[in-house]
């Protein structure tokens, strides 16, 4: 059956029926609903050219991430996918995953995207303090939202993670177990997360008594072959330290479940025992931290949650709505996620 023929079987204008199913907000409620519902029980699907050319519109969102060659998408980044995927869905979008390079490459396929009209809105993740992709994506006027906030741009619409408040209750959670030397195997300084989360550290730092020059901050790719090398140089430098009056590391706290897993091998390669010579905490409460040996303590970030709420935004303004709706925002919480790769300080007498 035909638009057409969909719209006299319902004795509205094609121009109505069109709008419904394209979920303009124009149309009434009610509307939407019955159209959509006639649509589906004769099994009606608008032409894919025919529908571009009425609509402008390609039916698909592109969840874009930037990597640095050798790096490779993970298990945190398809959560984030999936969860954006079911809610597109059921408003007729399809979520496309595109991978960015770095470096002088990275604009310019950004911008050959745009020019292509190829997406009808993007979703961003993993931003920056100050991000050139945001301004670029601002400048183009395409309807888009972040994952991860920016501190230089000008306000747009983003989803997070409350990375300050994770890395306050993981560091709260190794002070409490009696660690007065933690370290932070952080991701690179430009990122928001790392900044964030590195804010979060400092302020249990102060809130608990911990000496800031006596707990070393790291910075890396979120990668477990970045977690194991920062690692093994902390475990060099702790046995460079022996018999210093400020003692060794005795805590590893990690920006990201990979770098804590790399952190983890280090320690076992150095012959000492994970959760007692040294403990290990990581972020994202991924599956291989779940059965990692031993099980790693985590902070959860509720991602396939995070991607509908990004969904939800960015469908906010494909539909028309308030021009605030390209500046809303959700800050998502977070929980403390206790195994057994973290216990006692082993140069206190902490109970477990």
């Amino acid at each position: 059956m035909s638009i057409s023929s969909l719209a006299e079987s319902l004795g509205l204008s094609i121009s109505t029926v069109s709008r419904a199913l394209n979920g303009y907000t124009d149309v009434s409620a009610r509307t939407r609903e019955r159209v959509e519902a006639a649509a589906k029980a004769i099994g009606y699907q608008p032409h894919p050219v025919a529908h571009r050319l009425a609509t402008g519109r390609t039916g698909a969102i592109a969840l874009v991430s930037s990597l640095r060659s050798g790096n490779y998408l993970d298990a945190t980044f398809s959560a984030l996918l999936a969860g954006v995927s079911e809610a597109l869905r059921p408003r007729g979008y399809f979520a496309l995953s595109l991978v960015l390079p770095t470096g002088d490459d990275e604009l310019p396929e950004l911008e050959r995207l745009l020019a292509g009209r190829l997406v009808d809105g993007v979703i961003l993740a993993r931003t920056r303090i100050e991000d050139p992709r945001v301004s670029l994506l601002q400048q183009r006027g395409l309807p888009f939202i972040t994952h991860g906030r920016t501190q230089g741009n000008a306000p747009h619409a983003w989803v997070d993670a409350d990375n300050v408040r994770a890395f306050f209750l993981a560091t709260e959670r190794l002070a409490g177990l009696g660690h007065r030397r933690i370290a932070l195997i952080n991701g690179q300084p430009q990122m928001t997360f790392a900044v964030l989360r590195e804010q979060g550290f400092a302020s249990a730092m102060h809130a608990f008594g911990l000496d800031p020059a006596a707990c070393p901050v790291r910075h890396g790719e979120p990668t477990a072959a970045d977690g194991l090398r920062i690692a093994s140089e902390l475990i060099a430098e702790n046995h460079a330290r022996q018999g210093h009056a400020a003692g060794p590391v005795t805590a590893m706290l990690c920006a990201t479940d990979a770098m804590a897993l790399g952190a983890m091998a280090a320690i076992r390669a150095a012959g000492l025992v994970v959760g007692r010579a040294i403990s290990v905490m990581g972020y994202g409460n991924s599956e291989a931290g779940l059965y990692a040996e031993p099980p790693l303590s985590t902070i959860d970030h509720a991602l396939v949650e995070n991607g509908h709420h990004l969904a939800q935004l960015l469908l906010e303004q494909l539909q028309g709505g308030a021009p605030a709706a390209s500046h809303r925002s959700h800050l998502a919480a977070v929980s403390l996620i206790v195994r057994q790769s973290d216990g006692p300080c082993p140069h206190t007498p902490t109970s477990p």
